[in-house]
C-alpha cells in the first residue's frame, strides 16, 4: 500500500505544475509574442520607473515585469527573463499615482522596441492594482483544504495541534465586523516554553524561519519598503517599493531571543502574522502571548520534539499555497459575531467557560485575569478570529468548525493548567492576590460577578441587558430574587454600573 504523502505528491504531480517565477515568466513571454504589432492588449506586471536600453526621447519610457520584485531578485543570473518596454505620452490614461515596483495594469497597442526581442506597448491606459490580484490569477494552481494539510504536515513533523495551528496562521484571521477594536488580518501562532526546556521550542523557530525564507520579500514584515536590484542583462539597476498594498504579512524574528519593537506592535494591533516560537519560560501573563489566537506551550513530556521533514517539498509549491491563501482571503474577508454560525459561537463560548470553571476552579479563574492569556474578553474575541481562520482553510463557515475552535481551546488550556502547576507557590499566590482584586469577597457576589464577566466577553461592545443577566443568574444557581438583589449590590458595591436604564456596564 502506498504512503499515504507519497500518493499526495503523486497526484500533485499528475494534477498541478509547482507554480514559480520561471512559469509566470514563460507565459507572459508567450503571450507578448504571439501579439502581432498593431494588436490591442491588456497585461499586468510590475512598473519599473527606470528606462530601458535604447530608449528614444519621444515620450517617457519604462519597464514592465511579470514577476514582483522580489522574485527578480532571487532569480539567478542568465535564468529566463522578460520584459515589455511601455511607452506613455500625453494621450496615456493615467489613473492614480505609482511608485517603483506598483503592481499595475495596461491597456495599449503592441508594437516592436529598437532593442534586442523586447516588445513594446504604446499605452493608452495604466491603472494600479492590487498586490493580491497579482496571486489570484493563477487561480488554477490553488491547492485544496486537504493538500495544505497534507503538505504541511508531510514537511514539518510536530504535534497535530502546532501543524493546524500555524497552517491558520498562514490563512491570517478575518475581521470580525463588530469589534470595536482597530484589529487587522493578522494572527498569533505562538509556542513558548515549559520549566526552562527550550530545545524543542528552538527547533520549531528554525522551521519557522525556514518557512519564512520561501515567501517572496513583499510579504515578509519589516520596517523598510525599500530595495534594489541590479540586473546585469539589461544593465540597469532598479530601485523597488514593496507593491504588497494588502494586510498579509508574516513576521518570524531573527532570533529566537527577541521580538523588533516594531514588529511586536503590529502583531499586537494584528497588522500582520506573528509566527513566533520563544524560548522562554511560558508564564499567563505574558504580554504577548495574551493576544494569540493559539498561544501554544511547548511540553517536552508531551509533544516529540519537532523537525523538519520534507522542505523541499514545501519550497516547490509554496508559491501555490500563496495563491490560496489570498484566493480564500477573499472568500472569508470578515465573520459576525452576532450572525449566523457567529451566534451559536458565542453560546457554545459561554458554555466552554461555564464548563471549564467547573472543572478546574479557582485556578482557571487565575487564567482569567485581564490580560492574562485567558482573559475571557480578549479570548473570546480570538477564538472568533480562530473559527475564520478555519473557515478560509474550509473555503466556508461551518457550525463543525465551532467543535474545531472548542477542542484546540481545550488543548491549549489544558498545557496552561500544566504551567500553572509547575510555577513556585509564591508566584502562585502572587497571581492570586492579583485575581482577588478584581472580584468580590463574598463567593456567592464574586460567582455572579464571574457570570456576568462571561456574557460580557461575548458581547464586543460590552453592554449586557439586565434582564439578560437575571436569567443568566438564576440559570446558574441563583433564586429568581436572590438574583434580583445580587444585581443591585454589584451595582452599589461599584463593580458594575448602569449607563443607561436596563443595561449594564463592568467597572474596569
Amino acid at each position: 500500500m502506498m504512503d499515504p504523502y507519497q500518493e499526495l505528491l503523486t497526484l500533485l504531480r499528475e494534477e498541478k505544475e509547482p507554480l514559480t517565477p520561471e512559469r509566470k515568466v514563460r507565459e507572459f513571454q508567450e503571450s507578448i509574442q504571439r501579439a502581432a504589432n498593431g494588436d490591442e492588449t491588456t497585461i499586468s506586471g510590475f512598473l519599473i520607473l527606470r528606462k530601458p536600453p535604447n530608449a528614444p526621447n519621444d515620450a517617457a519610457y519604462y519597464l514592465l515585469s511579470p514577476i514582483s520584485p522580489s522574485e527578480l531578485s532571487s532569480t539567478p543570473p542568465g535564468s529566463l527573463r522578460a520584459y515589455v518596454a511601455l511607452r506613455i505620452d500625453e494621450k496615456s490614461l493615467i489613473a492614480g499615482g505609482f511608485l517603483s515596483g506598483s503592481y499595475v495594469e495596461v491597456r495599449g497597442i503592441v508594437d516592436a522596441y529598437p532593442w534586442g526581442n523586447m516588445r513594446m506597448i504604446h499605452v493608452t491606459s495604466l491603472r494600479s492594482i492590487s498586490y493580491a490580484d497579482y496571486w489570484k490569477r493563477y487561480r488554477e494552481m490553488a491547492l485544496k483544504p486537504e493538500e495544505v494539510e497534507d503538505l504541511i504536515s508531510g514537511s514539518i513533523y510536530a504535534s497535530r495541534d502546532f501543524q493546524l495551528g500555524l497552517i491558520y496562521g498562514l490563512y491570517g484571521s478575518p475581521q470580525v465586523l463588530e469589534s470595536p477594536r482597530a484589529w487587522g488580518e493578522g494572527y498569533e501562532f505562538s509556542v513558548l516554553g515549559y520549566k526552562g526546556k527550550e530545545n524543542g521550542v528552538i527547533t520549531l523557530w528554525r522551521i519557522l524561519k525556514f518557512l519564512h525564507s520561501l515567501l517572496p520579500a513583499e510579504l515578509r514584515f519589516k520596517k523598510e519598503r525599500r530595495e534594489k536590484l541590479v540586473d546585469e542583462f539589461l544593465d540597469l539597476d532598479f530601485t523597488f517599493f514593496n507593491p504588497n498594498d494588502t494586510s498579509l504579512q508574516y513576521y518570524v524574528p531573527h532570533s529566537p531571543v527577541k521580538i523588533s519593537k516594531a514588529a511586536e506592535n503590529a502583531i499586537l494591533q494584528k497588522k500582520t502574522v506573528g509566527l513566533l516560537s520563544l524560548p522562554k519560560r511560558a508564564h499567563p501573563l505574558d504580554d504577548i502571548i495574551g493576544r494569540a489566537e493559539t498561544p501554544f506551550v511547548f511540553i517536552p513530556g508531551e509533544d516529540e520534539r519537532p523537525y523538519l521533514e520534507r522542505g523541499e517539498t514545501l519550497r516547490r509549491y509554496i508559491q501555490n499555497l500563496i495563491v490560496t491563501v489570498f484566493l480564500e482571503r477573499e472568500r472569508v474577508s470578515a465573520i459576525s459575531a452576532s450572525e449566523g454560525i457567529g451566534e451559536a459561537f458565542r453560546r457554545s463560548f459561554e458554555e466552554w467557560l461555564m464548563e471549564k470553571r467547573d472543572e478546574y476552579g479557582w485556578k482557571f479563574d487565575l487564567l482569567t485575569i485581564p490580560g492574562g492569556v485567558f482573559d475571557v474578553g480578549t479570548r473570546y474575541e480570538l477564538s472568533l478570529r480562530l473559527l475564520g481562520s478555519i473557515a478560509r482553510l474550509e473555503g466556508n463557515a461551518r457550525k463543525s468548525h465551532i467543535k474545531t475552535v472548542r477542542l484546540m481551546n481545550d488543548e491549549i488550556l489544558n498545557d496552561w493548567m500544566a504551567v500553572l502547576s509547575s510555577l513556585p507557590q509564591s508566584e502562585v499566590q502572587r497571581l492570586l492576590r492579583n485575581y482577588r482584586g478584581y472580584i468580590p469577597s463574598d463567593k456567592r457576589v464574586a460567582k455572579a460577578l464571574e457570570v456576568f464577566r462571561d456574557i460580557e466577553s461575548t458581547t464586543l461592545g460590552g453592554d449586557v441587558s439586565r434582564v439578560e443577566f437575571e436569567e443568566a443568574l438564576v440559570r446558574a444557581g441563583f433564586d429568581r430574587g436572590a438574583a434580583v438583589e445580587t444585581v443591585k449590590r454589584l451595582i452599589s458595591e461599584g463593580y458594575l454600573y448602569e449607563p443607561i436604564a436596563g443595561k449594564l456596564r463592568l467597572v474596569r
